[in-house]
């Protein structure tokens, strides 16, 4: 009888573990740090393409998603405007804030509390606890010791893209001006 008590306790807190695990995250840092690998593959799972990078976020609204192999482009969110810079192009263009809800990027800056259809835990695989949404894209979040891991979603293609975010950093300190759009004065601007 002790010993289905602890085993009815494990798995009760565990399961209370997991269907917190995603606001206990999400609530608990105002920066976040991390370096990234996205993997996009098509729909016979062949990887297409491999890119490598870094993240840095800072609430409210500032976020900086820099992949630096094979391209150096990044994506810049700071006072409310939407920024893809592609650095070989030299080239910035502004992006429409109103498709955010679409992407990855809205769940990532906003607080639980403030999400419309908060993802649900769904099942755990190689230690990993996944929470899904019920958007089209498919979005799913990959926990491993109460730490994001991996990001899943389906693009408008069909193809699958896998985040897996390595040396993640809550709080770190960060420079004030980290998330300032700085172009070199050759870039071609568009608004």
């Amino acid at each position: 009888m002790t010993n289905f008590l602890i085993v009815l306790a494990v798995c009760f807190s565990s399961t209370v573990t997991a269907d917190t695990e995603f606001s206990d995250f999400f609530n608990s840092f105002e920066t976040l740090s991390s370096d990234f690998t996205q993997q996009t593959y098509d729909d016979s799972n062949r990887l297409l393409t491999e890119t490598s990078g870094h993240l840095y976020f800072k609430r409210p609204a500032s976020f900086i998603w820099q992949t630096d192999t094979p391209i150096e482009q990044t994506l810049l969110l700071n006072n409310h405007e939407l920024w893809f810079i592609d650095t070989e192009l030299e080239q910035a263009s502004q992006r429409d804030m109103g498709d955010l809800k679409n992407t990855p990027l809205y769940w990532l800056i906003n607080r639980p509390e403030q999400l419309e259809n908060l993802p649900q835990y769904d099942h755990t695989e190689s230690n990993i606890n996944w929470y899904k949404t019920n958007q089209d894209n498919q979005l799913s979040f990959g926990f491993r010791n109460n730490k994001l891991s991996t990001l899943k979603l389906t693009n408008p293609l069909g193809q699958k893209i896998q985040v897996i975010f390595s040396a993640l950093m809550l709080n770190p300190k960060l420079n004030k001006n980290t998330f300032v759009l700085d172009l070199d004065a050759d870039f071609d601007v568009i608004r």
